[in-house]
């Protein structure tokens, strides 16, 4: 971390039934809410902590695919932003252009989320994560070429 950055700020966490099953909302992505009718209810012989760190347990032990790559400097916080804790950096592995990453995924269809980064990430592995992107970039291309008779 360069001299004189504090550190980000961890972000905040809403844990709350949906359809009776617990789950972890990132606040900063709620854009609108209405207030219950209903007065809150606590799990029983569950605490808010409890009921946190099982599903912190869940998500962390629920990805089927991790994907090693280097981010571009540029873009670095932008993908932090974007993948929130999925996103691990390797702070030994950094250099002035780019810092080597971990991104876990739930499935390797989930990878087409690193189109946007464009050539800003490069996927080092697994190598079924490169296929999948090579082939959804050559779909892309192929959707746009320009057609005979333009």
């Amino acid at each position: 971390m360069p001299t004189g950055c504090s550190p980000r700020p961890a972000p905040w966490y809403l844990v709350a039934d949906c359809a009776r099953v617990p789950r972890m909302y990132r606040l900063q992505r709620i854009t609108t809410w209405k207030e219950a009718d209903q007065p809150r209810r606590i799990r029983e012989n569950q605490t808010l902590a409890t009921v946190a760190a099982a599903l912190i347990a869940q998500w962390e032990h629920n990805h089927a695919i991790e994907v090693s790559a280097t981010i571009d400097q540029t873009q670095i916080e932008r993908a932090q932003r974007i993948f929130g804790q999925r996103l691990v950096r390797d702070d030994h592995e950094e250099s002035p252009t780019g810092h080597k990453v971990t991104i876990r995924f739930l499935r390797l269809e989930d990878v087409r989320a690193l189109l946007p980064f464009e050539s800003a990430i490069t996927v080092h592995g697994p190598t079924e994560a490169r296929a999948h992107l090579r082939d959804l970039a050559t779909n892309l291309a192929h959707h746009y070429a320009p057609s005979p008779t333009s």
